[in-house]
């Protein structure tokens, strides 16, 4: 164990390990086919007429958002692959816990069972005192006049500082648009050192332009650009170096590869994701690159047992300045690790979880869960210098109350050990999976 660990500590074993463990599970475990039903009687490489597309179960949601999700307008001949793609994107828009598409003769009829679409946005975890909780409340429609689009703002106090985001996004299923996505957010956060009692407050105000390419049938690549702006100030120093302020400006491209089948009890299939993230700060005449590589995967072992796994590597490339830089803890990362001391270059974890629901009652269901998360990280100085690798591992179990006729949202509580690097335990309580 101790021989483990220490080769995980490693940035270059951890990648090599993560890299090789994602490549396996992805050759072993292929995502299946969603619908036999819809594909009912369709040889590989057969195609059959569709003059009309019947859809039950609607309430809110419009026809067309589902129609759109063809790859082409009807009447038109459709593959067996086409059919079973189509299922999928409709399971994928998150708005109906049941979905079905059946096929008969020259038809096919869409059977769904809406979700409620208005959600709250709900989060806490605990911190080493009051000053560094995570807190977050909110709102998002999910299905804004039917069409899929979401509509959301949220106020999240994090890194001892107040945060407000504000966003509307179209979803990304429809093989002939280019969805776009706006957001605008402002951010007040408390920078800090594990190993240091040096801080300042960074003070951002931006926003974000998103295309997301047609998702084409045929091909499960995904792409999309991001162009990002934010003016960067920090104030109440206590350290002796001030970073610079300025204006940043970059321009994000991203690649996934998606065989994902999103469900709310057992999701099947993997993603990955490669963002790049070139940027550059201006007045302090310093580049700003990311690069990041998320690789997520849902293995069912059972009706409604899954073994979840959550994968994420990534970097930056800057001249030193810990005001761009990576967050790993409790939010997103380690479970159980400190939340706003660790302003990492590069960083590397592994999230695992064994999921086991027991329905209770018509779209009501209590899911069991254990979990472990381990990762690796090099942090920086309050001067922009290194540290050492360092590695993180913590184990817990938590419960998942689970409405499926509520979008995104369920009660979900985790209770977390950590042992390395240092002894901590964690209640988190949030309103979402954890990822």
């Amino acid at each position: 164990m101790q021989r483990l660990f220490s080769a995980c500590c490693d940035s270059r074993v951890f990648v090599r390990m993560l890299l090789t463990t994602c490549l396996t599970l992805v050759f072993a475990h292929p995502a299946p086919s969603p619908s036999a039903l819809a594909a009912n009687g369709i040889s590989d490489g057969e195609t059959v007429r569709i003059d009309a597309v019947r859809i039950e179960g609607l309430i809110h949601t419009q026809q067309d958002t589902i129609l759109r999700l063809l790859s082409r307008p009807l009447p038109a001949d459709f593959t067996r692959a086409e059919i079973e793609e189509f299922e999928r994107r409709i399971r994928n828009l998150s708005l109906f816990d049941q979905v079905q598409v059946t096929r008969t003769s020259q038809s096919m009829t869409v059977t769904a069972q809406e979700k409620i679409t208005l959600a709250p946005i709900l989060n806490f975890t605990s911190g080493s005192n009051a000053k560094d909780l995570n807190a977050t409340v909110g709102l998002v429609e999910y299905n804004l006049f039917g069409t899929g689009t979401q509509l959301g703002g949220q106020f999240n106090y994090s890194q001892r500082g107040p945060n407000v985001d504000l966003w509307l996004s179209q979803h990304a299923f429809e093989p002939d648009r280019w969805a776009k996505e706006i957001k605008g957010s402002y951010s007040a956060n408390g920078i800090r050192f594990a190993d240091s009692s040096s801080s300042w407050t960074r003070n951002r105000f931006g926003g974000e332009f998103e295309l997301k390419g047609p998702y084409r049938y045929g091909s499960p690549l995904r792409y999309e650009v991001v162009l990002k702006m934010y003016r960067e100030r920090s104030e109440d120093m206590t350290g002796s170096r001030r970073p610079p302020d300025g204006y940043y400006v970059g321009l994000i491209p991203e690649l996934t590869w998606d065989q994902y089948h999103w469900h709310d009890l057992v999701p099947n299939g993997y993603r990955i994701a490669l963002e790049l993230r070139p940027g550059f700060l201006f007045g302090a005449n310093q580049q700003r690159h990311e690069a990041k590589l998320r690789y997520l995967q849902g293995i069912p072992l059972g009706a409604t047992t899954v073994l979840m796994i959550n994968s994420v590597a990534e970097t930056v490339n800057n001249s030193g300045n810990p005001n761009h830089s990576l967050l790993i803890g409790s939010i997103a990362g380690v479970r159980g690790l400190s939340d706003n001391l660790y302003r990492t270059r590069s960083q590397a974890y592994t999230n695992l979880e064994f999921r086991h629901a027991i329905p209770v009652a018509s779209r009501w269901a209590v899911q069991g869960v254990l979990f472990s998360d381990f990762g690796t990280f090099q942090s920086f100085t309050e001067e922009g210098k290194l540290h050492e690798w360092q590695g993180a591992v913590s184990v817990g179990t938590g419960i998942r109350i689970i409405p499926t006729f509520l979008s995104n949202t369920l009660l979900r509580i985790d209770i977390a050990q950590m042992f390395a690097s240092h002894p901590n335990t964690l209640l988190q309580i949030g309103i979402t999976q954890y990822f």
